[in-house]
């Protein structure tokens, strides 16, 4: 038998064709991600890369800075939040040298994450030096997202808390 014969008798072998053709699927998968790469690079290194490096410490400076000037806020829900019942929650808020804040106004906004119709919110009062207060009820039971935000002339500080409202 000739190597030609030969050649044409190997190559109606079954496993012979399905390892050629895993090898020239593989081979033609790498040329189309080779090609995607070099036409739409990942645009990892940026132009103004020495610009941006040098510019990184003075903008760490001036968040640390706006960082010292932060108010300290602490949300506290009730021990146990339970639906359809009137619960205090409370604000506490301390200035940037930790004195508790004599003025501004709060409201607190509750969202649920698996429904937005039930979304709510509601202006806090003022009830103590530093602390703000509000009976909330709940209507549903479940995983709700609280935001409380503080305003005092053009400053706006507010923090987040998960609670589970249980029936």
């Amino acid at each position: 038998m000739s190597m030609k014969q030969q050649i044409k008798s190997d190559m109606k072998n079954p496993w012979l064709q399905g390892i050629v053709g895993a090898v020239a699927v593989t081979v033609g998968v790498n040329i189309v991600f080779i090609t995607y790469a070099f036409i739409s690079p990942p645009n990892l290194v940026v132009k103004d890369y020495y610009e941006r490096g040098k510019s990184y410490f003075h903008e760490e400076n001036l968040r640390e800075q706006a960082a010292a000037e932060a108010w300290r806020l602490q949300l506290l829900p009730p021990q146990k939040p339970v639906v359809n019942e009137a619960q205090v929650y409370h604000l506490y808020v301390m200035d940037h040298q930790g004195r508790p804040v004599k003025n501004g106004t709060a409201t607190l906004f509750a969202y649920r994450p698996s429904d937005a119709a039930n979304d709510f919110k509601h202006s806090m009062s003022y009830s103590d030096v530093g602390t703000f207060s509000q009976r909330l009820v709940f209507p549903l039971p479940g995983h709700w997202d609280l935001i409380a935000q503080v305003r005092s002339g053009d400053q706006k500080y507010d923090i987040a808390k998960r609670i589970f409202v249980e029936k």
